[in-house]
């Protein structure tokens, strides 16, 4: 895996969940990227996609060291959770913005849903990268949940990851292809 925001960086998949609960759990994950090094290093590096009980569908994170933006919500007024019931085609854009702040683009079923503008511009997320989908590789900062917490109550498909940032054009035609 590569992440480097001057290059972009698309995250895609197809998603089908029930409701979450906010007694069982706040949040879920569907994807985590971590590099592995502690958050209090400058060298530290994380995207995480979640779902959550509140609000927008999704909370994300894109940081590196103390730069980025953590638990951003996106998709408020595009999809909630009773549409989630069915199939869904979600991706998220991620890219260096021309301001020193990061462009995340949301796009739902191959249309450009909710841009957000935010954050600090985040250093290239150094390998060793790992990354798992459905739960957490290990605990965010200040958190106590352990590694494998946050599990997805639903189901994912065509699961993909880009070391580009994928244009609007490019989501809208291939959304249901695998190109």
């Amino acid at each position: 895996l590569k992440c480097d925001l001057s290059e972009g960086v698309t995250v895609e998949f197809w998603l089908q969940t029930g409701s979450i609960a906010p007694t069982v759990t706040e949040k879920q994950v569907v994807f985590d990227l971590w590099n592995g090094i502690n958050s209090s290093s400058a060298d530290y590096g994380r995207i995480t996609v979640e779902l959550t009980s509140s609000g927008s569908p999704f909370l994300v994170t894109v940081m590196s060291g103390t730069t980025g933006y953590s638990q951003e919500l996106i998709g408020s007024g595009t999809t909630d959770q009773s549409t989630l019931s069915s199939w869904k085609h979600c991706a998220f854009s991620f890219a260096s913005g021309s301001t020193g702040d990061i462009v995340t683009k949301f796009y739902q079923d191959g249309t450009l849903s909710q841009t957000i503008i935010t954050g600090s511009n985040i250093n290239e997320i150094l390998n060793p990268i790992e990354a798992r989908l459905g739960s957490l590789i290990e605990p965010p900062s200040g958190s106590s949940a352990p590694a494998g917490s946050g599990k997805l109550s639903g189901s994912l498909d065509d699961f993909r990851f880009w070391k580009t940032r994928r244009t609007s054009k490019e989501i809208g035609r291939y959304w249901f292809t695998s190109k």
